[in-house]
């Protein structure tokens, strides 16, 4: 493979690789049992292989449904390597793979809708969801950072969980019309 051919073959892998990055990390965190370490450990992994093999993939197929088969198959490695209680046989896992691909392209969705209406929340709504759910605040400590009771720290989440759910089902429902 001469060096330009390289270089676009390269390029045409991460632009596949970036559009699929969250659906196929969902995918690895079903079939890890949403256990943060084993999904980054497997999804890293993973990428290797798929930048391995890249020149096997069919450009005509579908690069999510190729990726989260190499997934698959680094999934059963790693159980293998970890040597793991396993919960579940191979055939199990396979059958889960199966359902955890559809769902994982509609978390990929739904994840891309809320992030977008995280970002047009007003500020003050903003920094509240900053707090508890990305920095991992508890509600008593915003409560008592902010002067106020519990209770309404409580209140003002859930008025802005029933925002984020309208809007992203309001998003959802945009990119299906």
């Amino acid at each position: 493979m001469n060096p330009v051919s390289e270089e676009k073959s390269q390029e045409e892998f991460v632009g596949l690789l970036a559009s699929i990055t969250t659906q196929l990390m969902s995918y690895i965190r079903i079939l890890a049992f949403n256990n943060r370490d084993d999904t980054e450990e497997v999804f890293q992994r993973t990428c290797l292989v798929l930048w391995q093999k890249f020149d096997q993939y069919d450009r005509e197929g579908n690069f999510a449904a190729w990726a989260c088969r190499m997934a698959y198959f680094e999934v059963l490695k790693h159980r293998e390597a970890r040597r793991k209680i396993k919960l579940l046989s191979d055939s199990a896992v396979e059958s889960l793979a199966d359902a955890a691909f559809p769902i994982s392209e509609q978390w990929s969705g739904r994840r891309q809708a809320l992030s977008e209406c995280v970002e047009a929340l007003e500020e003050d709504q903003a920094e509240l969801i900053k707090l508890r759910y990305f920095e991992g605040t508890d509600v008593k400590e915003i409560a008592q950072s902010n002067d106020r009771s519990i209770h309404s720290v409580y209140r003002e989440l859930s008025r802005v969980h029933g925002v984020l759910m309208r809007c992203v089902e309001m998003r959802l429902l945009e990119s299906t019309s």
